[in-house]
């Protein structure tokens, strides 16, 4: 049961793995917007461009629901954000500071939670938040399989009111992650019991006015907002069929802010824009094969680890968009350790002696690429050259992304350029627990007990289990980690104020943000 609940703790991103049925799953490809030729007929560019003074706009993929809990897009939730609150925020580091909830506690044996809601809170037909309607969201969202948040509530055993403004969450299994579980959108129980569909009534900072199906949404600040009117009066949100088509209206100035994850972002940088950097817990690295003897020799992982100027690929490939990683904890996680990889690369030489290379008879190693990854791509020729200047051959295998997932699959493999995209909820299990399938082969009975120590820690020892953690996989090199990438959130300069974007919520404290007359 552990092993099943780490699969379902780490595989997707705290938000939902993704919102497209056809997106390939996280070890195998990411998705990558590659420039061409705008459509002449995109919807988007047929909307009036004037700015108002009052209003700001806005774009997101083409809704199937404005139900935040029966959404399954990733990017219509961050829309949605605009009109449903969470129980409590995310941060960029992936603690967890209050929201709707203002007070959380873990009960002592950490199967349950006790949380109260914030005072005089109303929903936005006027109907007070109340601990019913946090109960019935979380009923509702364990029903909803395709939620983007439905992976949240699989260990929810269930939840009860003690108070109208208090309830008490159970949990199945007891585990380090509970708070970050609770980030999940409450919807107002006396609005969608009778119909999923209803025209969304939320807490949040903006009311629903009207849809247009298939182009736009129409917004008005909520006065009542707990956190304060927001400056701006209106949003407009206008739909789009794709990323591409997102970032080229932001570019001819159609709407006002744009998030993305492109390589390139800095040509969007000019003297009309503003670039928030994001850090993602979308984590790069190098797969290793345990089956293999050559592998199995420490030497050649830490010769493998410090040959590469991880830094170096972010600047280059990434123009600095990110951090080097020693684990696949973030670098700007709470968790993480601060340790820096200060090993010498003149150890290189001694390392490969070690192990039994030579430079007439090298370390020589193939390494699986996904072709139909162009940032992968890139970067695999970064990584075959700076491993060339340490006397190591790296035969990089262009392969199609079918061809890629079956071989990490069946094991037919040396080395592999991977990634993942990390939940908030904190667990590593499944990349290298014995028990969990972790592509790599891997086992090492310490590292399942620091893995375990990790997944059962409490408040007080969280801290500890997890530089431990870090200490043994900095140590024992299972994977040669690379690095996080960013994201960015793009504005133009008519937009101001407070803009503190996270990843999981792109408009966060937008009631604070303004617009420059």
């Amino acid at each position: 049961m552990k092993i099943l609940l780490y699969l379902i703790f780490t595989i997707a991103l705290l938000v939902g793995c993704s919102s497209r049925q056809d997106e390939p799953n996280t070890h195998h490809n990411n998705a990558v917007f590659v420039e061409k030729s705008q459509p002449a007929e995109n919807p988007l560019f047929l909307h009036d461009t004037s700015q108002s003074d009052d209003t700001i706009v806005l774009t997101s993929n083409i809704p199937t629901t404005l139900n935040p809990i029966t959404n399954s897009d990733a990017d219509v939730a961050q829309m949605l954000n605009l009109i449903f609150d969470t129980l409590v925020n995310i941060e960029i580091d992936g603690s967890i500071s209050p929201n709707l909830a203002k007070y959380y506690t873990i009960n002592d044996d950490s199967s349950s939670v006790t949380l109260v809601l914030e005072d005089d809170v109303f929903w936005h037909d006027g109907t007070e938040v109340d601990a019913d309607d946090v109960v019935y969201s979380i009923q509702l969202l364990k029903n909803c399989k395709n939620s983007v948040y439905y992976l949240n509530s699989q260990n929810i055993s269930y939840a009860t009111v003690l108070s109208p403004n208090t309830v008490q969450i159970f949990y199945s299994t007891p585990f380090s992650g509970v708070l970050q579980t609770l980030f999940f959108p409450i919807i107002p129980e006396h609005i969608y019991q009778n119909n999923l569909n209803a025209a969304p009534v939320g807490s949040g900072a903006y009311k629903f006015v009207q849809q247009t199906p298939q182009k736009s949404l129409s917004l008005v600040r909520n006065d009542n907002y707990f956190k304060g009117a927001p400056l701006i009066e209106f949003a407009n949100v206008y739909y789009a069929p794709d990323h591409l088509a997102m970032l080229s209206a932001f570019d001819r100035d159609i709407v006002d802010a744009v998030y993305t994850e492109v390589m390139n972002w800095g040509k969007y940088e000019k003297s009309s824009n503003k670039i928030y950097e994001i850090a993602t817990n979308k984590y790069e690295f190098i797969g290793l094969n345990f089956n293999s003897s050559i592998i199995k020799d420490l030497n050649v992982r830490y010769a493998l680890n410090y040959a590469l100027n991880k830094q170096a690929l972010v600047n280059i490939y990434y123009l600095g968009n990110g951090s080097a990683a020693s684990t696949p904890i973030n670098p700007n996680s709470y968790l993480y350790n601060h340790y820096e990889e200060t090993m010498s690369r003149d150890i290189i030489p001694l390392l490969l002696t070690k192990a039994g290379f030579t430079e007439e008879q090298p370390l020589r190693l193939r390494m699986l690429v996904n072709e139909d990854n162009f940032e992968r791509k890139l970067i695999a020729e970064g990584i075959v050259k700076m491993y060339s200047d340490h006397g190591i051959i790296i035969i990089p295998e262009f392969v199609d992304a079918n061809t890629f997932s079956r071989r990490i699959d069946d094991g037919e493999f040396e080395l592999f350029l991977g990634g993942w995209k990390f939940s908030y909820i904190p667990d590593f299990s499944f990349i290298f627990h014995s028990a969990a399938d972790n592509f790599i082969n891997y086992k090492d009975p310490q590292m399942d007990t620091l893995l375990d120590l990790a997944f059962r820690a409490t408040e007080e020892n969280l801290l500890d289990a997890y530089n431990q953690l870090q200490l043994y996989i900095q140590d024992q090199i299972p994977y040669i980690s690379l690095f996080f990438k960013s994201g960015a959130l793009i504005t133009h300069k008519r937009i101001t104020g407070v803009i503190t974007p996270t990843p999981l919520n792109i408009y966060k404290d937008i009631e604070l943000w303004e617009i420059r007359h």
